[in-house]
């Protein structure tokens, strides 16, 4: 599955979770902030009323005949207007110099007492900001007072306390159960994000980044594995594949080069040994060594056999460079396979046979008169002659022959060339189709040839889209094996006039 497809679906099963999540949560605050709100209300404008209503008691007190300032002082007084206000989770508390009456579900501590501090004197002045200072906090709770001051000359103060912590609870554990939610959510949905970028992004890209490093450092013999089936896996996979490749390429280049060094040492080795025996032949004519017609006839045999031989190498050069290159043009035809190894096998043994040494031919087939390939019939015919040629000259047995075997595959026509020569040793045959490659390590030009006849072949039956390998046994005989392309029924274009 793609990271794209991953990450869609991640994301759409989170917004659907968080979404949720949000509105269970919501409805479930919303409905307890409306239920703490309602009693809140209720609670407080029942208080505040009983607070209304005991200043207006007190109002009506200090203006009427019957106020009398000792009555604010008297407990009975205090406690009757505390049950006339019908206090609700609250209570009034009364500060006379040293003396405090509490009558209510209030506190009963000097800490308490302590906190409530007058907001006005008795001339309605202001001593501090009464909002900031009206809720105060003791044993857990929080209540909100309102105060009156009375008296000319002893201050008498009254406070109507109110149990405010219902609300107030509901206000900070409500926000902080709301961000809890949130940070849930934010954890539920970043921990599967999470996970999906650091397997299938992060992790491939740190491979990546040791992958450079390893390449810039000049170090290609690693390799890089990911379990990521993603696209992110698959740029580290081409990645390898592309160091792979770069290491090839360069192995390569290196075998290349140690080729080329190899191919002019070769070259200078094998036109050397045959301009020494011209300039020494020649240098034989004009000291006068030859001075009979017979030993002039033979210096320039000898002088006309070697140049051919250096013609022969360039020709062979240059074709190979030009099989290199892809630049020999072949002119394919369709060759009926029968008469052509006919013909090759009868021009082999008449340029072959000698009153001393006769090479028998034996031609074996399986194929039916119409099979045929389309090929280069001269390139074709350059390699079987480079075959039978090498056959020929390293025979080491009184009987020689080599036989020739045709047979048709369902694609390909196999041509088999098997001798009963001297064979090649094992560690040997892999060398074979390599360029001046020669089983004489010494070199020996007895047998002649340039090193090149089968570097050749391999090249124009490669160009022909075919095979070409070798099985040898010392001191058995060679086989070499070649199929090519059977002739298909498409004609060519140069046959298509429309």
């Amino acid at each position: 599955m793609s990271i794209r497809i991953k990450l869609i679906i991640t994301y759409a099963v989170l917004v659907s979770i968080s979404a949720a999540i949000l509105v269970f949560a919501g409805v479930t605050i919303v409905t307890g902030l409306i239920a703490a709100t309602v009693d809140s209300v209720f609670d407080e404008g029942e208080s505040h009323g009983a607070i209304m209503k005991t200043l207006d008691l007190l109002v009506e007190l200090r203006q009427s005949d019957k106020y009398s300032p000792e009555d604010l002082k008297n407990p009975a007084f205090i406690e009757k207007i505390s049950k006339e206000s019908e206090f609700i989770n609250g209570g009034i508390i009364v500060k006379y110099q040293d003396e405090v009456y509490n009558y209510g579900e209030l506190p009963h501590n000097e800490t308490f007492y302590e906190k409530l501090q007058p907001t006005k004197d008795f001339e309605g002045y202001d001593r501090k900001d009464p909002e900031d200072e009206r809720l105060i906090s003791e044993g857990g709770k929080k209540y909100y007072y309102m105060d009156y001051t009375f008296g000319t000359e002893d201050e008498v103060v009254y406070y109507f306390v109110i149990d405010v912590t219902s609300s107030a609870f509901m206000d900070s554990t409500g926000g902080r159960w709301f961000f809890g939610i949130l940070l849930g959510i934010l954890v539920i949905v970043m921990t599967p994000l999470w996970l999906i970028i650091s397997k299938d992004i992060i992790r491939p890209i740190r491979k990546l980044e040791e992958g450079v490093k390893q390449i810039k450092d000049g170090n290609l013999d690693f390799k890089l594995e990911t379990d990521s089936k993603t696209e992110m896996g698959d740029v580290v996979n081409s990645f390898d594949a592309m160091r792979q490749e770069l290491k090839h390429s360069i192995e390569k280049q290196i075998r290349f080069e140690e080729n080329r060094k190899e191919l002019i040492s070769s070259i200078s080795h094998d036109l050397k040994t045959p301009i020494a025996s011209i300039k020494g032949h020649v240098e034989g004519i004009l000291d006068g060594i030859a001075n009979t017609p017979e030993k002039l006839d033979k210096y320039l045999s000898v002088i006309y056999q070697k140049s051919r031989d250096m013609d022969q190498l360039i020709d062979e050069l240059f074709l190979l460079s030009k099989l290199d290159l892809n630049r020999l043009p072949f002119e394919k035809s369709d060759i009926k396979v029968i008469p052509f190894i006919e013909g090759v096998k009868e021009e082999m043994q008449l340029g072959w046979e000698n009153d001393n040494n006769r090479i028998e031919i034996h031609f074996q087939n399986s194929v039916d008169k119409e099979t045929s390939i389309l090929a280069d019939q001269t390139q074709i015919k350059r390699v079987f002659v480079n075959i039978i040629q090498n056959a020929m000259k390293y025979m080491d047995k009184e009987n020689h022959h080599i036989d020739i075997e045709v047979a048709a595959l369902s694609e390909t026509v196999r041509f088999t060339v098997s001798d009963n020569g001297q064979g090649i040793p094992e560690d040997q045959v892999p060398f074979i189709f390599d360029m001046f490659y020669r089983v004489d390590e010494s070199r020996s030009s007895t047998t002649g040839g340039t090193g090149l006849g089968l570097a050749i072949s391999k090249q124009i039956v490669k160009q022909h889209n075919g095979t070409i390998k070798v099985a040898s046994k010392l001191g058995v005989g060679t086989q070499m094996t070649i199929e090519l392309p059977k002739k298909t029924e498409v004609l060519h274009e140069e046959n298509i006039d429309h």
